[in-house]
């Protein structure tokens, strides 16, 4: 499976399963600002790829458009400005009630598990999406 096939199946069991931000009020994006959440996404060389195609075609890209503390492709306006090619990690978070703690679904949790599974060396050297310069990233 590539990660293209990947993230149209993960759309179909999210879209099944009704996973969606359960944040009280609707999505704030708050799980977008790591300082706040305690945690980076990590991203494979595969994503890395994807999401540099993606800035490629796009042509300038306004990094850390949210300001300091926020992920470097969250917009001023709190949206993802990657959303389409956005990474694995980004992807099958969902916010639990008032908490920015990940609620899981078993289905999606096994077929991300069994996608890195075929993938163990790419996946073991994941680097987290804050220490990757992107396509257009200034220095």
């Amino acid at each position: 499976m590539s990660l293209g096939e990947l993230f149209e199946r993960l759309a179909e069991l999210q879209a099944m399963s009704g996973m969606a931000c359960d944040r009280i009020g609707g999505c704030d994006a708050s799980c977008c600002w790591p300082v706040l959440e305690g945690g980076e996404p990590s991203v494979t060389a595969s994503e890395i790829r994807a999401i540099n195609r993606h800035l490629a075609a796009r042509g300038p890209f306004p990094f850390h458009a949210a300001g300091a503390g926020a992920c470097k492709f969250l917009g001023a306006d709190g949206r993802c400005g990657i959303y389409e090619v956005r990474p694995i990690d980004c992807r099958v978070h969902f916010c639990a009630g008032g908490s920015l703690a990940s609620r899981e679904d078993p289905a999606v949790a096994a077929l991300v598990a069994a996608y890195h599974a075929r993938r163990e060396g790419e996946f073991m050297a994941s680097e987290r999406l804050d220490a990757v310069r992107f396509h257009g990233e200034p220095p």
